[in-house]
């Protein structure tokens, strides 16, 4: 429990970051979510549920997508997350917006024809588990989709911040790979491994290669410091002499990304889809 409660509270934490930065989020995500959105085939009428939603950056979407008739709730497990979605999508009347533990979703089986999350079911640390619960609410057909991070060797835009953060001290442990890590699912024959185990059928999983796009080195380095959750908490207490050391390694690693128009770091994004039959 303990381990939950952090991870809620250091997400609401940087939830106003995410949303000051909702455009530069979509701009390097925005062909990898179009991919999951077409792969769940939404009708109207459906009823939608997002995992992980964060600030509720798709909340306008899915209302357009289901329509009146439809039923869409926007989650996440931070309480601050959700307070920020809660305000984007209040001028719609067919989405509702609740705190959600991917482990432990709170609603009846059956209770939803598609089920989506952006960059979120690798945080949970069991994500057998958290597949479990969303084939549970899904109805019979019902489509599930989500997009994670890839291998870390393939998301320099973040190992480069990550690594460097590291050397100086900053960020404790080793890289996020293990269990509820950022790049724990990032092996694609162990996440559509995890999916079918769940009950899915017609399992696929896709690579989304994504370019993290900013203005020079400093701009990057902020946005990642400031949107992720357990780095970000890491950083309010780091001392200014460590905070030194790690700008001068993470420039030096981000160097080689660097161009005339700023600096585009690559990643890889996987996309998982399934079907309960």
């Amino acid at each position: 429990m303990t381990d939950l409660v952090d991870s809620a509270r250091a997400w609401s934490a940087v939830a106003p970051a995410w949303d000051a930065h909702v455009d530069y989020i979509d701009d390097h995500s925005g062909e990898s979510t179009a991919a999951m959105i077409a792969r769940l085939g939404l009708r109207a009428g459906d009823r939608v549920l997002e995992l992980a939603a964060g600030p509720g950056g798709l909340a306008a979407t899915w209302s357009g997508l289901v329509g009146a008739a439809g039923r869409v709730v926007v989650s996440d497990i931070a309480p601050g997350m959700v307070e920020v979605a809660r305000q984007r999508a209040k001028s719609f009347a067919n989405v509702e917006v609740a705190v959600v533990d991917a482990a432990a979703i709170q609603f009846p089986d059956g209770s939803f024809d598609a089920v989506a999350s952006r960059m979120g079911l690798m945080f949970v640390p069991d994500p057998a588990v958290a597949l479990g619960e969303i084939h549970r609410v899904l109805a019979g057909r019902g489509r599930f989709g989500a997009l994670v991070w890839g291998a870390i060797e393939h998301n320099s835009w973040m190992t480069c911040v990550g690594m460097a953060a590291m050397a100086a001290g900053i960020a404790k442990g080793g890289p996020p790979v293990g269990p509820g890590g950022m790049f724990s699912l990032g092996d694609p024959e162990h996440l559509a491994r995890l999916a079918t185990e769940a009950g899915f059928d017609d399992v696929t999983v896709d690579e989304h290669p994504v370019t993290m796009r900013s203005k020079d080195i400093d701009t990057h380095i902020q946005h990642v410091s400031s949107l992720a959750g357990p780095l970000a908490d890491a950083f309010r207490v780091a001392t200014p002499d460590r905070l030194a050391t790690f700008h001068r390694s993470a420039t030096e690693l981000a160097a080689p990304y660097c161009t005339d128009d700023g600096v585009s770091l690559p990643g890889l994004a996987l996309l998982v889809t399934g079907r309960r039959p």
